[in-house]
C-alpha cells in the first residue's frame, strides 16, 4: 500500500469511529422510554376509568323471556373523546350478555335485569369492556294488588248487602277481600322490558387502551 492510500484508509477509519462514538453518546443521553412513548402516542389512546360510553340497544330484553347468558347487541350512540381526541367512534359495536333476569314475583314483586358489556369493536379491532350495567327494576305491582283486593272487598260487600243485613255485608266484604287477595297472588307484577332502541350507558371499571381511530372529516 502506498503512502497516499494508507493515509486515506486512516481518515476513513477515523470518520467511522467518530460517527459510532457520537451515536453511542446520543443514545446514552436520550431520556429513557422516549422511543416507546413516541410510538405509543402515535398509535394508542388510553380511555380512563370511569369514562361513560353511551349506546343504543339493538335487542329487546324482557324479564318474561330473558335467561341468564342470553346475548344482546348494541351500538355506541355518540362519539367518546379523550382530551379532545376521538377514542371511540359513534356506531362502534358492543356485545354483551344477561347476568340477572328475574321475573316479578306474585303480588307486589318487581322484575330485575342486569347486563354485562363484554366487548366493543371498531376499525377492525375488538377490545374487552368487562363492565356491568346497573340493576334495572320494574315498577311495583302494589297498586294493582290494592285494586284487586279492595275491589273484591267492595264486590263482596255489595253481594252481602243484597243478601241481608250488616252482618252479611261484613261477611261478604271478608269473603270478597279474600277472593281479591287470591286473585292478586295468582298474577305477577309488571314485567320489565328494555326495548330495542333504548338508550343505555356503561362506565369503564378500569382504563382501556385503544388504537387511534381516523378522525371524521
Amino acid at each position: 500500500m502506498n503512502k497516499n492510500a494508507w493515509i486515506a484508509a486512516v481518515v476513513v477509519l477515523a470518520v467511522l469511529g467518530a460517527g459510532t462514538i457520537y451515536a453511542m453518546k446520543a443514545k446514552d443521553t436520550a431520556p429513557a422510554g422516549t422511543i416507546a412513548t413516541t410510538s405509543s402516542t402515535k398509535t394508542n389512546i388510553t380511555v380512563p376509568q370511569g369514562t361513560s360510553i353511551p349506546m343504543r340497544l339493538n335487542t329487546t330484553i324482557s324479564t318474561k323471556t330473558a335467561q341468564v347468558g342470553d346475548r344482546f347487541q348494541a351500538d355506541v350512540s355518540a362519539p367518546v373523546h379523550v382530551s379532545g381526541v376521538l377514542a371511540i367512534p359513534q356506531g362502534s359495536h358492543v356485545s354483551g350478555h344477561v347476568i340477572l333476569a328475574r321475573q316479578p314475583g306474585k303480588a307486589s314483586g318487581r322484575g330485575e335485569l342486569q347486563l354485562a358489556y363484554d366487548e366493543i369493536g371498531f376499525d377492525g379491532h375488538s377490545y374487552q369492556l368487562n363492565t356491568r350495567s346497573q340493576v334495572y327494576t320494574s315498577k311495583s305491582g302494589t297498586t294493582k294488588d290494592v285494586a284487586l283486593i279492595g275491589g273484591g272487598a267492595v264486590a263482596g260487600g255489595v253481594v252481602g248487602g243484597v243478601a241481608g243485613g250488616s252482618n252479611d255485608i261484613a261477611k261478604g266484604a271478608a269473603i270478597g277481600g279474600a277472593a281479591g287477595t287470591a286473585a292478586s297472588l295468582l298474577t305477577r307484577g309488571p314485567q320489565l322490558v328494555l326495548e330495542q332502541g333504548m338508550q343505555l350507558h356503561t362506565l369503564l371499571d378500569g382504563s382501556m387502551s385503544v388504537r387511534k381511530t381516523r378522525q371524521p372529516a
